[in-house]
């Protein structure tokens, strides 16, 4: 029976299946509209600044091609010293990360500490607060001499061996505030790692004669090879691409890293030297690329199952005395992580000078709010990171969606294009985005808008946006949404009504991480930022660098205080919406 001799609805039905078969199916033609996009925002940022490496003039005004950009960066033995240090820098910062997270993670999952249920507050503290104000809460308690830290020694009633106990500006300063840092990311990393462990491991163990020292060391590790190597990569990732700590800590003390170095190339030197920045970059790809093909290698075709169908007994370990130790680990890392950086900034908000301790004053909440380019800042920031966030997690969620429920060949393709832009860092991917917009003539408009901001603080964020919305969208069958076909319910009704249900919290979850990372970031928007649209972070940079730190600490505290009228009136409209959806009772 062909189309013709069919009733009028079934044979336009027909028509169109045939014109499908004849040109793509839609599930293609879906997938090929999302590598364009993806392509447009990931792939082609990336492709250009690999063409920037070879470019003898800024972006977006005419040159020459040429690879003396690229030989003059590789000749440089300073680059080679600077990267040295950013490998040892990232390393120590890696063995102390790695060293906490993990002890954090086995003693909230694994111990009867008392202060345990306090570490994943503490540690969701330090991670919401953004780099650059912690940084600088760190540089306004540890430097020398006038830090907190040190007044409050040459206080003490006591003989003392010099003037100061602590400097923040040198190589165990910045390793020092790294590590606190970078210990809340890796022990959220670690935490599901440690409560899928099973039980009857240890069990066997312990029966077998061993301790439990040496039941972790020589069980339990092994068995999170694949965790641990990991977590360790990404973490060596984000020490060579973290900006923030050595800038505003490393610089001062004439320390310099790979991310320093390439901002140095178009900031610090005239003309600008983006082909050596470019370069530079792709060096750095490079060495992540590597990183994970040794991952690999190492681990090779072992097993690392550890859930099972057997029983698993979940009771906690009584380590005796030592849990008092452990308590005491917990309260120091809350002391240094977040109550010292935080009281710091709200009293140094209050101080008339930096290293003045009396007559406090709110002159600098006055100079803050009476700044028209602060309040910009402010304003510019809450925007951005809103708009970012929601357009970075809205992106990861169709990737991850088409990626999973696809039958197209070409779903992989856009998973793997925002992965791309994963093993570039934030002043990289700034620099990326400059090569890509700046030479094209409409879209060269962008630039000194705040909307450039957002395409790249959204682009910086879709990797992080889709390990929190993977999960939730890996968990939903396919038969949910079949039952619901099935029972006249159109394609779009489903995916909103059914599917948009179930990941909608991890959407909002994903949407709050990427608007605090990207509410704090310095990396992206310091080379795309112009100053009729500062971000905050940028702003305070500027403040703290001038000798304004005070101010500097003002404003992070208008920046919190921002944050917190926004979360409530969110939390109150989700509660009135919830008690409209309900109804009367």
């Amino acid at each position: 029976m062909t189309a013709r001799t069919l009733p009028g609805g079934a044979a336009r039905a027909g028509r169109i299946v045939r014109l499908r078969r004849r040109f793509l199916p839609a599930d293609t033609l879906v997938v090929l509209l999302l590598v364009v996009v993806v392509g447009f925002l990931f792939i082609y940022p990336f492709l250009m600044l690999v063409f920037g490496a070879f470019r003898t003039a800024a972006p977006g005004l005419p040159g020459d091609f040429s690879a003396d950009g690229v030989t003059g960066a590789y000749k440089d033995s300073k680059v080679w010293g600077t990267l040295k240090n950013s490998a040892l820098y990232s390393g120590a910062v890696q063995v102390l990360c790695l060293t906490m997270g993990a002890f954090f993670a086995w003693v909230v999952t694994r111990t009867t500490t008392p202060l345990r249920r306090l570490v994943t507050p503490i540690m969701v503290l330090v991670f919401a607060t953004p780099t650059i104000f912690f940084t600088i809460g760190w540089g306004m308690l540890g430097r020398d001499p006038a830090g907190l830290i040190n007044a409050g020694y040459r206080q003490l009633p006591l003989p003392l061996p010099g003037d100061s106990v602590v400097n923040v500006e040198s190589w165990y300063g910045i390793i020092g505030v790294t590590s606190l840092k970078l210990t809340a990311i890796v022990y959220f990393l670690f935490l599901g790692s440690f409560m899928g462990l099973n039980r009857s491991l240890e069990e066997a163990s312990r029966i077998a004669g061993a301790g439990r020292l040496q039941t972790v060391l020589r069980v339990e590790l092994p068995v999170l090879a694949p965790a641990i190597t990991g977590i360790a990569i990404l973490g060596f990732t984000a020490g060579l691409s973290l900006l923030d700590i050595p800038l505003l800590l490393g610089l001062p003390a004439d320390i310099h890293v790979f991310p320093t170095e390439i901002l140095s190339h178009v900031t610090a030197v005239t003309p600008s030297d983006y082909a050596g920045a470019s370069a530079l970059s792709m060096l750095l790809v490079a060495i992540v690329i590597g990183l994970v093909l040794v991952q690999r290698k190492l681990l090779g075709q072992r097993s690392f199952v550890t859930v099972t169908g057997k029983s698993d007994d979940r009771a906690r370990w009584d380590i005796g005395r030592w849990k008092y130790a452990c308590t005491a680990v917990i309260v120091l890392y809350g002391l240094l992580a977040v109550l010292l950086p935080v009281g710091q900034l709200v009293l140094g908000s209050l101080q008339p000078f930096f290293g003045v301790y009396s007559n406090l004053t709110t002159a600098n909440y006055t100079a803050v709010l009476d700044d028209p380019e602060t309040m910009s800042a402010l304003v510019t920031t809450l925007i951005v990171s809103g708009v970012a966030g929601l357009v970075g997690t809205a992106i990861a969620v169709v990737v991850t969606y088409v990626g999973k429920n696809s039958r197209s060949r070409f779903r992989s393709v856009p998973v793997m294009g925002v992965w791309i832009l994963m093993a570039l860092p934030g002043i990289t991917v700034g620099l990326a985005i400059l090569w890509a917009y700046l030479a094209v003539p409409g879209l060269r408009e962008l630039y000194s808008t705040i909307w450039i901001l957002v395409i790249a603080l959204a682009v910086h964020a879709v990797p992080i946006t889709s390990r929190a919305t993977e999960g939730s969208i890996a968990q939903i069958g396919t038969e949910l949404e079949e039952a619901a076909r099935i029972c006249g319910t159109s394609a779009t009704r489903t995916l909103v009504v059914i599917t948009g249900r179930l990941i909608l919290p991890s959407f909002l979850v994903g949407w709050f991480v990427a608007a605090v990372l990207s509410a704090g970031n310095l990396d992206v928007p310091i080379l795309l930022a112009s100053p009729d649209n500062q971000t905050l972070p940028v702003k305070a940079y500027s403040l703290y660098q001038s000798g304004d730190a005070g101010q500097a600490g003002a404003a992070f505290c208008v920046m919190m205080a921002s944050f917190i009228v926004v979360l409530a009136a969110g939390w109150t409209a989700s509660l009135l919406l919830r008690r409209l959806g309900r109804g009367p009772t």
